[in-house]
């Protein structure tokens, strides 16, 4: 999948553009809306803009995109050749999708971090105060990220074996995860009904954890690292589950 991805380098330098476009937008808002002001809701302008190039850098390393045709590949019943192997179908799903990340962190993260440079020069971005400690458990909260966001478009594929069109449930995961994971809107600004679900469900630590953390304004607590370890062991649990009673509805014919 390393070397498949690397056919489509083109569209993936395409989508990264795509996804700055409305980055600029964003600025501008918070512009308006910081004009004649110093800070907001404990942000100043600069680290506002700062946290949103994060979001950026998270939402390229972690998101999946394999839903749809993954639900079609199922759908056609052309999946045979893992059920009758010892190498799984989960198992080549996940393979397939780290070395499509991988070609895309690649070609993408440089292009983002050029990004950085030229909107500094527009409007002050603050400076990451970076130690080696900071990076690694970024990094690792970036691991935690991509394995939960994995798991959730894995579900979405098994309701294909449930439901016929699963996959456009793919839409109303993306609107779950902005809503409360922090990629649209920090914490800070959220309303106090929304806050109360982003404390509660454990997609914070997709963008908001991690973010804040970097920018040195949350410390982790030994609670969080046992609600990330939990989520990840019923997540992986659930994902064993749902596959197990998955195959016994499995049905294909011809080759």
């Amino acid at each position: 999948m390393l070397i498949r991805s690397l056919q489509f380098r083109t569209e993936l330098v395409i989508y990264t553009f795509l996804d700055i476009l409305p980055f600029f937008v964003l600025v501008f808002a918070w512009q308006a809306v910081f004009q004649g002001q110093e800070t907001i809701k404990s942000f100043t302008l600069p680290e506002i803009t700062q946290y949103y190039l994060l979001v950026m850098l998270v939402e390229r390393m972690t998101s999946t995109y394999f839903e749809s045709w993954r639900a079609r590949e199922i759908r056609e019943g052309k999946i045979d050749y893992f059920l009758t192997r010892p190498f799984s179908y989960i198992n080549e799903v996940f393979s397939k999708d780290v070395g499509g990340k991988l070609v895309s962190i690649t070609i993408t993260v440089p292009f983002l971090i050029l990004f950085a440079l030229v909107i500094n020069s527009f409007i002050p971005v603050s400076t990451l105060s970076l130690t080696p400690e900071k990076v690694i458990i970024f990094l690792l909260f970036m691991v935690v990220a991509y394995v939960m966001q994995f798991f959730i478009a894995f579900w979405i594929v098994l309701l294909t074996f449930w439901f016929e069109g699963s996959s456009g449930i793919e839409h109303f995961k993306w609107i779950t995860v902005s809503l409360f994971s922090g990629s649209m809107l920090p914490v800070e600004f959220m309303p106090s009904w929304l806050q109360t679900f982003y404390q509660v469900l454990p997609l914070k630590f997709m963008y908001a954890v991690p973010i804040r953390y970097l920018q040195g304004s949350l410390e982790l607590t030994g609670s969080m690292l046992f609600q990330v370890a939990l989520t990840l062991t019923v997540m992986f649990l659930l994902t064993k589950l749902f596959w197990k009673k998955a195959t016994y509805l499995y049905s294909s014919a011809g080759g």
